[in-house]
C-alpha cells in the first residue's frame, strides 16, 4: 500500500471474534522524511456523509473521478477553522499561522493535498475569485466545506465537497478518508511517532474523545527500533484556535505515574499495582489544570517504585531507572521523578512534565538534566490522585527547559489559588546565602555559581547577606543542642513508612493476596524495607514524636531562614545550590534501605516552602564511560518563604529579561558554547 507516496504498513489493532474479520479500528502508520506518522483509522475519527458542492462549475466536478478507481483513498488533509469570508486570503492566512508554530508532525508539503473547512458563522460569505486564485495556485487537489457556503460560479481545478454537518475539529494535520463513491468520508487525527530511545515513558497515551476528559493508552512499534514510539499530537491542534486556547497551548507534557489519569493505569513503578488496579475514572488537579490551560498530554513516565527515594542501581526489579541523555548518557537521572526528568532532558518533543517532591523528587532531576524545576509551597495543590509518599511534605511539580515556559506554567497553575494574593507585591530585595553548604566539589562549578550570585545581585540591585544554618539552630533551636541531622534522623523514614503502608501498601497487600493465594506484593527492596520497618514496633511508637519534630522545624526554618514580609511576601531569596560531581551510579551497586537521616533539600519539605532550580551553565568532566571529556550542567536553587511562589518565578522572568537564563537544549549539552 502507498499513502502520501510513501510506504504504509496497516496494523489491525483489535478485531471482533467472527470468521470474517472486522476491525473495530485499524492504523495506518508511514514514514515521511525522515519522521514517522501514525492515523488510528475508526479511533477518534469522525464521519460524515458527501454531497457535490452547488454551483461548482462542471468541469470542477469531472475530476473527481480517479482513473476509475474502487477502493478507499487516503488523503493527506488540513483541517482549518474560519472566522467569517471564505477566501484565499484567509486560507493563506490560516497557513502562515501554521508555518509559524513550526509543528513538527503538520508540514505544508505533506499536508495540503486536501483542505477541510470548517466555519465559525452561520451565514458564510465567499469571495470566489480569490478561492479560485488560491486554488490554482496550489498542489490542492479536495476541498471540503460547509454546505453554508455558496459557491455558485465558482470554476476550480480541484474537488469540491459540501458538507452538511456541522464540526468542531481540532486543527491540524489529518489523514481523510473516502470511499469509492465518494459519498462517504471519515477524518482521522494525524499524530507523530517517536521512539522512547531513553526509556523515559512508563507508556504512552492520546485522548479518547468519546468519554469526556479521559485517555487511552497506546503506544506503536516502529519496524527497525528497540522502544515503542511515543504518539505525539500536532502543536496546531491546539496552538490554533478561534476562542482563548489557554496559555499552555500548542505545549505537550508527560506525567509522573503515581499521577492518576481518567483511563489510564496507575503503575506506580510497580508491576504488582498496575495488575491489581484497573484503570482510573479520575484525573488529578494538577494534570487536570494542565489539560485546561490548552497542554496536551502524551505518555505516563517511570517513577522509582513508590517514589521511596532515589535510583538504586541493582535494586530494581520491576522497571529499569530511565536514562540521562546528558554528557555520558551514563549519569542518574535523580530520583524519584526519574522518567519525567529523562523526558524533558532528552527529548523537544516533551515541553514540560509533572512530578512529584516529597524531599527533592523534582529538583533533584533538574539538578542531573539541567533543568527549570518547580517545588511548590506545601498545601496549595490538591494531592487526591496522587500515590502519596508523606502527605505533610509532598507536592506537585514539574520540569521544563525553557524559563519561559516555567514561568507561563508556573503562573497557570497557581491562577485562582491563595498564591496570587502575592502576586502584585514588588520583589524582595536581598539574597540570603547558605554560609555553611559545602563548595561545590568542582572549582570551575563553584567558581561559575560565586560567579552567578554576583552577577544576579549586581543586576537587580540586590543586598547579600549569609545564614550559618548548623550554627544558627544550635543556638535557638528546639533541639537542646542537637544537631539538626540528629534531631531529624528518623522524621523522614517513620512518616514514609506508615503513610506507605496504611496509604497504599496495606490495601494492595490484600488486593494482591486475594488473587495470588496468599502472596505478599513482589517490590523494590527499598519498598520491603519500608514495609517491614512499617510493621516494627519501635517506628510505629516514634511516629507521633517525629511527626512532632517536624513540625518544630518547620517553624523554627520559617521563623529564621524563609522569614515573611508583610512589602515583598518573602524577605529575601534564599540562594545556593545542589549541584554534586558526576558519579558512578550506573554500574556502582548502591545498597538500600528505609529514606532517613537528613539531607540536604529535605529542609524546603519540612518548612513546606517553595523551592525552584535553574540551570545557570556547563563545565567538563572525564568521563570512565567514554574515556573523553563531557559536559556536566550547573544549577542553583532558590527558595522563598511559604506562600511566595509567584516571586520565585518573577525572578526567573526578570533574569531571562536580563539574558542570565535561557532555554537549555535537549540531548547531550545543554548549551552548544
Amino acid at each position: 500500500m502507498r499513502i502520501f507516496g510513501a510506504s504504509t504498513i496497516t496494523i489491525l489493532l483489535s478485531q471482533t471474534a467472527r470468521a470474517a474479520i472486522t476491525p473495530d479500528y485499524h492504523s495506518l502508520i508511514w514514514k515521511y522524511g525522515e519522521s514517522n506518522f501514525w492515523a488510528p483509522l475508526g479511533l477518534n475519527t469522525t464521519t460524515f456523509a458527501l454531497e457535490s458542492a452547488a454551483g461548482v462549475a462542471p468541469e470542477a466536478l469531472n475530476k473527481r473521478s480517479i482513473n476509475g478507481r474502487k477502493s478507499t483513498v487516503y488523503l493527506p488533509c488540513t483541517v482549518m477553522t474560519v472566522d467569517g469570508e471564505l477566501s484565499g486570503t484567509t486560507l493563506d492566512a490560516q497557513l502562515a499561522q501554521y508555518r509559524a508554530i513550526k509543528d513538527d508532525v503538520w508540514s505544508e508539503e505533506q499536508f495540503t493535498e486536501c483542505i477541510y473547512v470548517q466555519s465559525t458563522t452561520i451565514t458564510c460569505a465567499v469571495d470566489l475569485t480569490s478561492l479560485a486564485d488560491f486554488v490554482s495556485n496550489s498542489s490542492l487537489t479536495h476541498i471540503f466545506l460547509p454546505d453554508t457556503y455558496n459557491l455558485t460560479g465558482l470554476s476550480a481545478s480541484s474537488n469540491f465537497y459540501s458538507i452538511s454537518t456541522p464540526s468542531s475539529l481540532p486543527n491540524g494535520p489529518y489523514v481523510l478518508t473516502l470511499s469509492p463513491d465518494e459519498t462517504v468520508a471519515d477524518i482521522t487525527p494525524v499524530y507523530g511517532l517517536n521512539e522512547d530511545q531513553y526509556e523515559a515513558f512508563m507508556s504512552g497515551s492520546i485522548p479518547n474523545t468519546s468519554s469526556d476528559g479521559a485517555h487511552f493508552t497506546m503506544q506503536v512499534s516502529i519496524p527497525g527500533t528497540r522502544m515503542p514510539a511515543i504518539i505525539v499530537p500536532s502543536r496546531i491542534a491546539s496552538a490554533v484556535t478561534t476562542e482563548d486556547s489557554g496559555p499552555l497551548a500548542g505545549l505537550r507534557f508527560a506525567v509522573k505515574d503515581i499521577f492518576h489519569v481518567k483511563g489510564l493505569k496507575t503503575s506506580g513503578g510497580s508491576r504488582a499495582y498496575y495488575q491489581v488496579y484497573g484503570p482510573q475514572n479520575y484525573t488529578t488537579d494538577t494534570v487536570k489544570k494542565s489539560l485546561a490551560g490548552g497542554a496536551q498530554l502524551i505518555g505516563k513516565t517511570r517513577t522509582i517504585a513508590f517514589a521511596l527515594g532515589a535510583p538504586n542501581n541493582g535494586e530494581e526489579i520491576d522497571y529499569h531507572d530511565p536514562w540521562n541523555s546528558r554528557g555520558d548518557g551514563y549519569q542518574t537521572t535523580g530520583g524519584s521523578s526519574s522518567g519525567s526528568g529523562s523526558a524533558v532532558t532528552a527529548y523537544d518533543w516533551v515541553d514540560f512534565a509533572i512530578g512529584s517532591d516529597t524531599g527533592g523528587s523534582v529538583r533533584f532531576p533538574a539538578r542531573f538534566g539541567g533543568l527549570y524545576g518547580y517545588k511548590p509551597s506545601h498545601g496549595i495543590f490538591n494531592l487526591t490522585g496522587i500515590l502519596v509518599a508523606i502527605a505533610e511534605q509532598d507536592t506537585p511539580g514539574f520540569l521544563t527547559r525553557s524559563p519561559s515556559i516555567f514561568t507561563r506554567l508556573g503562573k497557570w497553575w497557581t491562577k485562582d489559588t491563595s498564591l496570587e494574593a502575592a502576586a502584585e507585591s514588588p520583589l524582595p530585595s536581598s539574597f540570603l546565602y547558605y554560609a555553611d553548604e559545602p563548595a561545590l566539589v568542582q572549582p570551575e562549578a563553584e567558581a561559575m555559581k560565586l560567579q552567578f550570585f554576583s552577577k544576579v545581585s549586581s543586576a537587580l540591585n540586590m543586598t547579600t547577606s549569609s545564614i550559618n544554618v548548623t550554627k544558627a539552630w544550635l543556638s535557638t533551636g528546639p533541639s537542646n543542642g542537637e544537631s539538626i541531622p540528629s534531631y531529624m534522623t528518623y522524621v523522614y523514614s517513620d512518616q514514609n513508612s506508615l503513610q506507605f503502608h496504611d496509604k497504599i501498601g496495606r490495601e494492595l497487600s490484600e488486593l494482591y493476596a486475594a488473587r495470588n493465594n496468599g502472596s505478599h506484593f513482589p517490590s523494590d527492596p527499598p519498598v520491603n524495607s519500608t514495609w517491614y520497618d512499617a510493621l516494627n514496633e519501635t517506628t510505629i511508637a516514634r511516629y507521633p514524636d517525629s511527626a512532632r519534630r517536624r513540625e518544630l522545624f518547620a517553624k523554627w526554618w520559617n521563623a529564621h531562614v524563609a522569614k515573611s514580609s508583610d512589602k515583598t511576601c518573602s524577605e529575601a531569596f534564599f540562594a545556593h545550590s545542589y549541584h554534586i560531581a558526576p558519579g558512578m551510579e550506573k554500574v556502582t551497586y548502591s545498597p538500600s534501605g528505609v529514606a532517613s537521616y537528613y539531607w540536604n533539600g529535605v529542609f524546603a519539605n519540612y518548612a513546606g516552602i517553595p523551592e525552584i532550580v535553574v540551570p545557570i551553565g556547563q563545565v567538563k568532566y572525564w568521563s570512565p564511560y567514554t574515556l573523553r571529556e563531557e559536559w556536566q550542567p550547573v544549577t542553583v536553587a532558590f527558595a522563598a518563604a511559604k506562600g511566595c511562589d509567584l516571586k520565585l518565578f518573577a525572578l526567573v522572568d526578570k533574569l531571562e529579561g536580563l539574558g542570565l537564563l535561557e532555554e537549555v537544549l535537549p540531548g547531550k549539552v545543554a548549551y552548544t558554547d
